[in-house]
């Protein structure tokens, strides 16, 4: 069954809290790169009526919800056994967080043990979430998940991509088009409580799935392309090997398909033979980066 007790506690906070009038040049500028061919030519802003401590607020009332789910779920977040895992994550999660285009966001690695979810996220502002269903010698029964956790590489072209969401302001952007569009008609009259709108409900369904009573973000596949390339673009300069994101994804097309649970990598990042030949498409520009021939 689906469960909604995020919505009145974050939409409301979050469009009125968060709404830029502050003129912070950083905030709401549609100005910036259109994407090109070379993997550096990525799209690094677009409009967005939201600041970046809305941004910010918005993940860590997020994150906390998740957290608070699940201890209600009785699963380990951050697990003594999983420690040594989890801090390698959190020195890869910053290397790339410093080559990236927002390395000053309170970026935090929460691992949680949940091996039936083979998926990572970052939330807005820089919250990350790892689960252990992710790595291939973690997870139970038949099915294996798609990362080696002996590689450093695979692990970080995960999270580049998970970090190029929120350093791309995806979710906010995703929102900042759909109050254009008048999908926040009803927050008023919430705030001074009104009841709560379906437009509302509409809006945050399209910002974040839900899976096992959690929440994931939601991306369009314009904002999984921009992910992919930025992500790329931040691991070679990381100095972790670009290949990597590649393998994993020709990986991905193999496995995933229709079947697959809406909690997965599969289902939030869609699989397919074009993503990987994507990725190969920039290899060159990424291998050029990773071993200090080409500076950007």
């Amino acid at each position: 069954m689906k469960s909604y007790f995020l919505i009145p506690i974050i939409l409301v906070f979050f469009t009125f809290s968060s709404c830029t009038s502050t003129g912070d040049k950083s905030v709401s500028s549609s100005q910036g790169e259109k994407s090109g061919k070379h993997l550096w030519e990525y799209k690094r802003y677009g409009t967005n009526l939201y600041s970046i401590d809305g941004d910010i607020k918005l993940g860590e009332k997020v994150m906390k919800a998740q957290i608070d789910e699940f201890k209600k779920q009785d699963t380990p977040v951050n697990p003594e056994k999983y420690e040594a895992l989890r801090k390698r994550i959190d020195s890869i999660s910053k290397k790339i967080i410093a080559k990236s285009d927002m390395p000053g966001l309170p970026y935090e690695v929460y691992f949680f043990d949940r091996p039936d979810i083979a998926n990572a996220y970052c939330l807005p502002g820089g919250k990350i979430g790892v689960f252990s269903g992710l790595f291939d010698t973690l997870t139970k029964g038949k099915e294996k998940g798609l990362v080696n956790p002996a590689s450093d590489d695979e692990i970080a072209a995960v999270l580049a991509h998970e970090i190029a969401h929120a350093t791309l302001r995806h979710v906010t952007r995703r929102l900042t088009t759909m109050q254009s569009l008048g999908l926040f008609g009803m927050v008023a009259s919430i705030a001074i409580g009104r009841g709560i709108g379906s437009e509302i409900q509409v809006a945050f369904d399209k910002v974040f799935s839900l899976g096992a009573d959690l929440y994931f973000p939601a991306y369009t596949r314009k904002y999984e392309k921009e992910a992919d390339q930025a992500g790329f673009f931040y691991m070679a300069k990381a100095g972790f090997k670009p290949e990597a994101a590649v393998d994993i994804w020709k990986r991905a097309a193999a496995r995933g398909g229709p079947n697959s649970k809406n909690t997965d990598i599969f289902a939030s990042h869609p699989a397919s033979g074009e993503r990987a030949k994507r990725l190969e498409g920039w290899l060159p520009d990424a291998q050029l980066i990773y071993e200090g021939k080409l500076k950007k």
